[in-house]
């Protein structure tokens, strides 16, 4: 069975005969939180003795001062901020891939350059919220990208050190390994300026950390206690002894983020930017509009935004013309139904999917039936009755198989679509 996840260099390289390694951390593979609450108090000073004295005339009024208590815990941090870390779905013309980002402007995701790599389409996830993003700037050499998206999304805006974290300093990650849910994971600062070669180029002024990150974290925020973001999570070392043997294993606590003030300076850079770096080409041209998929989630099921997920990637694969992606979401039963790769996809070079809706998500034993409304566009010889945009009533059967959730199967249960 193909997965719709690439195997990155981040797996390849467990693989690898040889001794040092450096994993990049891509998976190849809304709730806003408000922050900790204050209570400023005034600074005072107390008087030597004797009453106080009344204050001298003056014509500029007294100005007390206030300062914010710092946060009690990471448990307020996290709660805090977590509103601005973004899951962000890549969509390859051979696969997909999986990372964090974070806000630093409402429009506007900071990331790993190696999770946009080779990117014909992405899309972001924050709370509830999906949408698509484009790249506007990339440093492979530094391992810094910046996205922005098709639209402002509601979330935490994250603001970056200005100063060096300092050696033994407690840091943070949060983001998405394995294709997980919101993690956090907590360690310290172990290394400073710390430099290394990732296949043919060397990222420097890197920050080092015990926190524990895997593939998933790339591009995720290292965050101080204090909420600030002190690196851009990039990639771990590993040394193997052997090639898949007993002895192999990989290098605990030994990870690495871009320093901030990097990433500081290249959002700075960035932001200005009016053109995106172009999309990777899968061979089919896209429609007149633009090529993503406008989603809307208006379930509250748990599951519903996961469930979202696999269809954006099912329906931009469509529009990209990776037709072998977007059958690998349907589930080996279903594929066999749909006889095989080459019949299922008769038809389709005309048609894209243009807006999805999750309007119900409802648990039926080990499955989940999602009632979405979509709409497609395609030529009027391809549409049904003649069509050239139908709208949908659809309830798609999805099963989960460990990963992700697949199309076990799909009706029309209002009949055949309406043109729009």
């Amino acid at each position: 069975m193909k997965a719709p996840v690439r195997r990155t260099s981040a797996h390849a390289a467990l693989a690898a005969p040889a001794a040092l390694l450096v994993l990049v951390l891509s998976l190849s593979g809304c709730i806003t939180i408000p922050g900790a609450p204050s209570a400023p108090a005034p600074s005072t000073t107390a008087a030597a003795s004797g009453p106080p004295a009344p204050p001298p005339p003056s014509s500029t009024p007294a100005v007390t001062t206030t300062t914010a208590p710092p946060p009690a815990g990471w448990a307020d941090t996290v709660a805090a901020v977590r509103s601005g870390v973004a899951k962000i779905n890549v969509t390859l013309c051979d696969g997909g891939g999986v990372g964090t980002g974070f806000l630093v402007r409402d429009d506007l995701i900071v990331t790993a350059a190696h999770v946009v790599t080779d990117q014909a389409d992405i899309s972001v996830s924050m709370g509830t919220e999906i949408v698509s993003a484009e790249v506007l700037g990339v440093d492979e050499p530094a391992d810094l990208a910046l996205l922005r998206t098709s639209r402002p999304v509601d979330g935490h805006v994250f603001d970056f050190v200005t100063l060096p974290p300092e050696l033994g300093q407690e840091v943070a990650a949060l983001g998405y390994p394995l294709d997980a849910d919101l993690t956090f994971t907590a360690g310290r600062v172990s290394g400073l300026n710390r430099q290394q070669t990732i296949g043919e180029r060397t990222v420097t002024n890197l920050v080092q950390t015990d926190a524990a990150i895997n593939p998933g974290n790339s591009g995720g925020p290292l965050l101080t206690l204090e909420g600030e973001v002190a690196g851009v999570v990039s990639s771990k070392r590993a040394w193997v002894f052997g090639t898949n043997r007993a002895d192999d294993f990989s290098a605990e606590g030994t990870a690495y983020a871009v320093d901030a003030r990097k990433a500081a300076l290249a959002v700075e850079s960035w932001s200005g930017r009016t053109e995106a770096v172009a999309p990777a080409s899968c061979g089919l041209p896209p429609a007149d509009e633009a090529g993503s998929v406008a989603v809307t989630v208006s379930s509250d099921h748990p599951e519903a935004v996961n469930v979202a997920r696999s269809l954006v990637f099912h329906g931009q694969s469509i529009n990209l013309g990776a037709y072998d992606l977007a059958f690998a979401i349907l589930s080996p039963e279903m594929q066999e139904r749909m006889g095989g790769l080459e019949t299922w996809r008769a038809g389709l070079a005309s048609s894209f999917w243009r807006t999805l809706d999750i309007a119900d998500v409802t648990t039926s034993g080990a499955e989940v039936i999602a009632a979405v409304r979509l709409r497609t566009v395609q030529d009027p010889a391809d549409g049904p009755a003649g069509q050239a945009c139908s709208d949908w009533a659809l309830e798609y059967v999805m099963q989960w198989d460990g990963t992700i959730w697949r199309i076990a199967d799909s009706y029309t249960p209002q009949g055949p679509p309406s043109a729009c």
